[in-house]
């Protein structure tokens, strides 16, 4: 078969074209190939934590240009961006532009949309990318393996070390060759992976193995599958995939496969493999359809911050592999399917051409007092819907100003989220200061019958991190429609603008002004801060760290009515989360900035 390979005939014989890949195995290739560009250094010093794909996570990085299909790239970055941010590695500017006009193209709105210019050499992200654990001082660190193909993509290999002072993480490099896609873990210590890692490494013992993913990925036991034929890459995440702390999602191969008892035989050792509570781990199976010289695997899919993106080929059996999604997570996850016809045929689709990126809790949390109550309890809505009042309390409990985002959601009767009903984001409060507001929410005729669960959150929207959480319940009687999408009908009225930030027992007026979104974001080292005055006034523009520390003051005077725009330089400071704050007399605007060196 065609593995991540595209050949072109000429005069001289085949050539590698570098527009859609290189084979992830192939003639001449012995075990490990005698080259690398990594370092070689010992583990982290104290214990670390590697998340699951399953985990919440700020981001995922993917590459373009993407070479395969017209729509798949579109349709991925369409489905990742609602709910996190896209990280989109790229060579140069004009790629860049190139890909804003791409996705233009498409329909996809340029949001949540990050770019990294560094230069690689393939989609295949996963596999070169960087692996991310947490410390026990709580950063980030980067653990980078050799990569089976570095003598060829040497751009490749050499990502994960670019993002070392990119984003100012420490670096760990394994004496292993290995390839992400061949990865998946639990997120508790347990790493499962197929015999591609002992054809990459057969110097190494499998007791030496899972020591070198003890040691720096703090994985307690590694279980080694055998590798299936005909896929040419032997990868894992062909035929399985880790959905949660439970549940192991296995490919079902038509009878007749040539890998059909080894899948049999696999999903029957899983079984066994005990999880974090000591239980068996939960088989779910997922068809895989006929193999046709190569597979086109409904597994090779993201798990992104309760969203599945799933690969679907327009087959019949597409609906059952979705469905087998649904059963495997359960009510609170969303499944969405791609086209990937375009790509299976290289030995890899969704899964093989994206990485995630941990969220920074610490950059996000604040310290603060949420409070939700109903106006008029207990809330009872006839089967034709209704609405009901609520008041909602923000208090800073911190000795500096925060900068957070506000929002609603509500989990229904089956169990599945709709959020946001109501967001507001960049909101900010001084020390001691608070909001109360009293919002309506409508309920419509169509919601479903039974009990809810009604909560406000506060924190970061994106990437999704909760400081504070409040609830309470309401009923609908009747019968409703399951089919609902989240916007059918739901609305929620009030104001929790910025402008009406009470500040000790001072009231705020509307604001005045607009603190318009800084460009770049995330920057390195400067960035473009504007923002517009409705009338001549006294302003202030002053960078905080999340400790609420000030950094930088940017004007601090009198301005005219209309735009103004100012700079701001980040060198010398350390990579990591901004607020801008804007403030005229008792009112006042923040904003998020990410300063990547």
């Amino acid at each position: 078969m065609l593995c991540r390979l595209a050949l072109l005939l000429t005069t001289a014989g085949f050539v590698v074209s570098t527009a859609l890949g290189f084979p992830a195995d192939g003639p001449g290739k012995a075990g490990a190939p005698p080259y690398s560009v990594d370092r070689l250094t010992p583990p982290p010093a104290g214990p670390v934590t590697l998340d699951a794909e399953y985990d919440s996570c700020e981001g995922v990085l993917v590459r373009y240009p993407f070479g395969f299909g017209a729509n798949i790239f579109a349709d991925m970055v369409d489905a990742m961006q609602d709910v996190a941010v896209v990280y989109i590695v790229t060579s140069s500017q004009t790629n860049k532009a190139n890909c804003l006009n791409y996705l233009a193209a498409h329909g996809v709105p340029d949001e949540n949309l990050e770019f990294i210019i560094a230069p690689t050499n393939s989609v295949w992200i996963r596999d070169y990318g960087p692996w991310f654990v947490r410390q026990a001082d709580s950063t980030l660190g980067i653990i980078d393996m050799p990569y089976a193909w570095a003598p060829f993509w040497t751009n490749d290999d050499h990502f994960p070390e670019f993002l070392e002072p990119f984003w100012g993480m420490d670096y760990y490099g394994p004496n292993i060759w290995h390839d992400g896609g061949n990865m998946m873990t639990d997120g508790h210590g347990t790493m499962m992976m197929s015999t591609y890692v002992n054809d990459e490494n057969p110097g190494l013992t499998h007791a030496q193995i899972c020591q070198i993913y003890q040691d720096y990925f703090d994985q307690d036991t590694c279980y080694i599958f055998q590798k299936i034929s005909i896929d040419l890459t032997g990868h894992i995440d062909l035929w399985a995939k880790i959905m949660n702390d439970t549940t192991i999602l296995v490919a079902q191969m038509q009878p007749g496969d040539p890998n059909y008892q080894l899948i049999e035989n696999h999903a029957a050792r899983m079984a066994t493999i005990p999880t974090v509570y000591g239980t068996p781990f939960r088989i779910v199976r997922c068809p895989m359809p006929p193999v046709a010289g190569y597979y086109k695997s409904y597994l090779n899919s993201t798990l992104l911050n309760h969203r599945a993106i799933v690969p679907i080929y327009n087959l019949t059996m597409d609906a059952a592999a979705l469905d087998s999604y649904r059963v495997a997570l359960g009510p609170e996850w969303d499944v969405v399917g791609v086209d990937c016809n375009g790509i299976a045929f290289a030995g890899g689709a969704i899964h093989c051409t994206t990485i995630g990126m941990p969220h920074h809790e610490w950059d996000y949390l604040v310290n603060a007092n949420l409070s939700l109550n109903p106006v008029s309890p207990p809330i009872v809505l006839p089967p034709g819907g209704g609405s009901f009042n609520y008041t909602v309390q923000v208090q800073n409990q911190e000795a500096d100003t925060i900068g957070f985002d506000f929002w609603t959601e509500v989990r229904l009767p089956n169990g599945s989220l709709y959020t946001p009903l109501f967001k507001r984001e960049g909101l900010s409060l001084e020390p001691s200061g608070s909001i109360t507001r009293t919002l309506e929410q409508t309920v419509p005729t169509g919601a479903p019958a039974g009990s809810y669960a009604y909560r406000a959150c506060l924190g970061s929207w994106l990437p999704r991190v909760i400081s504070q959480v409040d609830s309470f319940q309401f009923t609908k009687l009747g019968t409703g429609d399951w089919g609902l999408e989240a916007g059918d009908g739901w609305s929620c009225t009030g104001d929790f603008s910025p402008g009406e930030v009470q500040t000790g027992a001072e009231a705020v007026h509307p604001s005045s002004f607009t603190l318009h979104p800084c460009f770049p974001n995330p920057f390195n080292p400067t960035t473009a801060l504007s923002f517009e005055l409705r009338a001549a006034s006294r302003v202030s523009l002053k960078v905080y760290d999340t400790a609420g520390r000030e950094v930088r003051t940017l004007v601090n005077g009198w301005r005219e009515a209309g735009n103004h725009e100012v700079t701001f330089d980040g060198s010398g400071l350390p990579s990591g989360v901004y607020l801008v704050r804007l403030e005229s007399g008792a009112v006042s605007q923040v904003q998020k900035l990410v300063l990547l060196k």
